[in-house]
């Protein structure tokens, strides 16, 4: 039965769901940034600066590579652009820190210019390929999540072996034939128009009309904020209840593994419940899983909570960008993504400077549940943005696709 039904799924959805296997197996390497700034003797304070300079890069250069892709007509040649260029520089980051710290820094933000875009932009592309084809994009998305926990789960055995450098290596292994396989892809382009056009004939303003776009920007940064945080501070925690940092891989591959069937049901439940509403759900779930991150005394309990975070994430991937690719103007949807990736950098510097300044002063514990209460306070704004918009402004939300 299963195996029939597997036969019968399109060509095209088994060439992006590959796609979206390698792009996210050599994303999982790059969670390991913290952990290699720390055993190079950088302490919170230091491993929030650099991370807020890497996401003030990522503002500047996510919207405008976004802008150059739809004045191009083509998400798919900007990202082949940005990766192939980050995966060189993401390599040279172990060789920079047996000479300097500053030259870890320039070799940090210099690559963040190129592969901090590559997420959205690819986001992007998998997004709208998805709907041009008839896919349910969670169904796509959650090969993703599969090869994610799969390299968290290797990282986890061969870290301890091989050290935390092996993980820049190995970032680019798998997107050389992801980069290759986008090369020879025939009428890749995913942009309906594909006439370039000048940028201001492209009317990005109309980006910023849209109400329920605005508010939902406001709300990605109070939920990014903490939800990039609680994770670049985990090995924090990890060492405060006693635990191994290697185990972080261990940890990643629980998160993932438990996005896959939430992605897998994704697209029933979203004819079922609004998007809106599921938006604004994932944001309670972050906030409780960092409440009880604050009330942690052990790994294997750090380790449970990862149900939360999973959920929580399962929820947002799924249903966010189907979100904002709706609530775009047509002819903006790179741009709209990147924007939202620009929104989560703000959010990423926001975390980081707010993260590492907390721990310090308070300590690891206080800062999560501080975080739980930004989280909380998200959760509930998105839905009053929601209500006010509806029953005093009297704004219809424009009509939400579900693919």
């Amino acid at each position: 039965m299963l195996l029939s039904r597997l036969k019968s799924l399109p060509r095209s959805y088994w060439n992006l769901s590959f796609l979206c296997f390698l792009f996210w197996i050599s994303i999982a390497t790059g969670s390991y940034l913290t952990v290699f700034l720390q055993k190079n003797g950088f302490g919170a304070n230091q491993v929030g600066y650099v991370n807020a300079a890497i996401a003030v890069v990522s503002i500047m250069a996510t919207p405008l590579w976004g802008m150059i892709a739809d004045k191009i007509r083509s998400i798919r040649k900007i990202f082949i652009l940005c990766i192939s260029i980050g995966l060189v520089l993401w390599a040279l980051v172990p060789a920079s820190a047996r000479v300097s710290a500053a030259l870890i820094y320039t070799v940090l933000i210099i690559g963040a210019f190129f592969m901090r875009p590559a997420n959205s932009l690819f986001d992007g592309f998998a997004v709208q390929r998805a709907d041009l084809d008839g896919l349910a994009y969670g169904h796509v998305r959650l090969w993703g999540s599969l090869s994610y926990a799969l390299m968290s789960l290797i990282l986890g055995i061969v870290l301890p072996f091989t050290g935390v450098e092996f993980t820049f290596y190995i970032y680019g292994v798998f997107l050389l034939p992801l980069i290759f396989l986008l090369l020879k892809m025939k009428g890749a382009d995913s942009a309906r128009k594909t006439v370039k056009v000048n940028f201001r004939d492209m009317g990005f303003g109309r980006l910023f009309k849209n109400y329920y776009f605005i508010t939902y920007l406001i709300f990605a940064i109070f939920v990014y904020m903490p939800m990039n945080a609680l994770m670049v501070f985990l090995p924090y925690l990890i060492e405060a209840v006693g635990g191994d940092t290697a185990r972080l891989g261990l940890l990643n591959a629980c998160k993932a593994i438990i996005e896959i069937p939430i992605l897998l049901l994704m697209r029933n439940f979203r004819r079922k419940v609004p998007l809106p509403v599921i938006v604004g759900g994932s944001a309670l779930l972050f906030c409780m899983e960092a409440f009880f991150y604050s009330r942690a005394v052990n790994i294997n309990q750090i380790m449970a909570l990862q149900l939360f975070h999973g959920l929580g994430g399962g929820l947002l991937i799924g249903s966010a960008s189907n979100y904002v690719y709706s609530l775009a103007p047509e002819g903006l949807n790179s741009t709209a993504h990147m924007v939202n990736g620009a929104v989560n950098s703000v959010a990423s510097i926001l975390g980081n400077l707010v993260g590492g300044f907390l721990i310090t002063v308070i300590g690891i514990f206080s800062y999560y549940r501080f975080m739980s209460i930004v989280l909380f306070c998200a959760f509930v704004y998105f839905y009053l943005s929601i209500f006010f918009g509806l029953k005093i402004l009297k704004k219809p939300i424009p009509s939400l696709r579900v693919f």
